[in-house]
C-alpha cells in the first residue's frame, strides 16, 4: 500500500489526537494535580505560619492600642489608641534600653577586627586548625544558661578567677572592678561575654570567606614585596568585605534582640545598668503584666529592625556582583 493513500479511520484518529482543546485540558489536568499535591506537602507549613506568624502579627498589632493586662484576659482589654506609644516618651527604663542597646553595639566592631584576624591566623595553615575552628566555636553552640553559671563563677568579685587574677599582676584589692555586681562594670562584663559567645561564629564566616580568596593575590603582593600585614589590610580585609558586610548587619540585630544573657546574669541589673529592649518587653509582659505596653514596645523594636533590614537589602547590592 502506498504511503500516500487515502485511510479514513487514521485520518478521524489523527485529528482527534489534534484537537487543540483536549490537549490543553489534559496539561491543565495534570498541572492541577501538581499543584494540589505541592500545597499539600506545604500545607503544615502554611497553617503554622498563619496560625503562628501572621495571626500573632496582627493579634499584637491590635493589643498595642489597648490596656491588655495578662492576668485580666483578652476580654477585659480595652481600646486606648496610642497611649502605649505616648508612654514611651519618658520612660526611664526604655531610655535606659536603648542607650544599653546602642553601648552593646561597639561589641560589634571588636568582635569582626578579632575573628579576621584569628581566621587569617588558622587560615595559613597552622597545626590542627580544624580542631581550633571547634573549640572557638563550641561557646557559640553552648547552653546560655551553662554560660552565665560559668561567667557569674569567673567574675565573683571576691572569689572569682579574673578578680585573683588581677589582684596577682599588682592591682589593689580597692580597685579590682565589682563585674555584675557593679553598674559601671555591669554592661563591660556583658559586653566581654558576648564577644566570647559570638567569636565562633564570625571566625567560621570568615574562614569560608577566606577559601574564596585567589591566592595569586598573595603570590603577586610577594613579587611586589609586601609584608604579612599589608598583604591583610590591602587584600585580605577589602575581599572579606561582603562578609564584613553580613556578618555587621546580623550582628546589629542579635544585639537589638539580645536578652536571654542579660535576664540569666543580672536579670538587668543592677538597677538598669543591663537592661535591653527585648528584656524589657518580656519584663513587661510577664513580670508586670501591661501586655498592651509590651506589644507596642514589640513593634518599635520592629519598626527598628525593619529599618536595619531595609538597609541591608540597599547596601547588599553593592556586593551582588562582587
Amino acid at each position: 500500500m502506498s504511503n500516500n493513500q487515502h485511510v479514513p479511520g487514521n485520518e478521524q484518529r489523527l485529528r482527534k489526537r489534534a484537537k487543540p482543546g483536549k490537549t490543553g485540558s489534559g496539561l491543565r489536568s495534570i498541572k492541577a494535580k501538581e499543584n494540589f499535591w505541592g500545597y499539600l506537602f506545604i500545607l503544615p507549613n502554611l497553617v503554622g505560619f498563619f496560625v503562628f506568624t501572621l495571626f500573632g502579627i496582627g493579634f499584637s498589632l491590635t493589643m498595642s492600642f489597648t490596656d491588655w493586662n495578662l492576668i485580666k484576659g483578652v476580654e477585659s482589654a480595652g481600646f486606648i489608641g496610642l497611649a502605649n506609644f505616648k508612654s514611651m516618651i519618658g520612660d526611664v527604663y526604655l531610655g535606659a534600653s536603648l542607650r544599653n542597646n546602642l553601648l552593646l553595639l561597639l561589641v560589634i566592631p571588636i568582635n569582626l577586627v578579632l575573628a579576621a584576624t584569628l581566621a587569617s591566623i588558622i587560615n595559613r595553615g597552622i597545626y590542627g586548625r580544624s580542631f581550633a575552628r571547634s573549640l572557638f566555636f563550641l561557646p557559640y553552640v553552648t547552653n546560655v544558661v551553662a554560660i552565665a553559671t560559668v561567667w557569674q563563677a569567673l567574675l565573683h568579685p571576691t572569689a572569682g578567677p579574673v578578680n585573683s587574677f588581677l589582684k596577682s599582676m599588682g592591682v589593689s584589692e580597692a580597685a579590682l572592678p565589682m563585674w555584675l555586681s557593679d553598674m559601671k562594670w555591669a554592661l563591660p562584663a556583658l559586653m566581654i561575654i558576648l564577644i566570647w559567645k559570638d567569636l565562633g561564629y564570625n571566625i567560621l564566616m570568615y574562614s569560608a570567606g577566606l577559601q574564596n580568596i585567589s591566592k595569586d593575590y598573595y603570590e603577586a603582593a610577594d613579587i611586589d614585596g609586601a609584608n604579612a600585614f599589608k598583604k591583610f589590610l590591602h587584600i585580605t580585609v577589602p575581599m572579606l568585605s561582603p562578609t564584613t558586610f553580613l556578618l555587621t548587619t546580623l550582628g546589629i540585630i542579635s544585639s537589638l534582640q539580645m536578652w536571654s544573657i542579660a535576664q540569666i546574669i543580672t536579670n538587668g541589673g543592677p538597677g538598669t545598668a543591663t537592661y535591653t529592649l527585648a528584656l524589657y518587653i518580656y519584663r513587661s509582659a510577664f513580670i508586670t503584666y501591661r501586655t498592651g505596653y509590651a506589644s507596642a514596645l514589640s513593634w518599635l523594636l520592629c519598626i527598628i529592625i525593619l529599618v536595619i533590614t531595609l538597609i541591608q537589602w540597599r547596601g547588599q547590592k553593592k556586593w551582588v556582583n562582587y
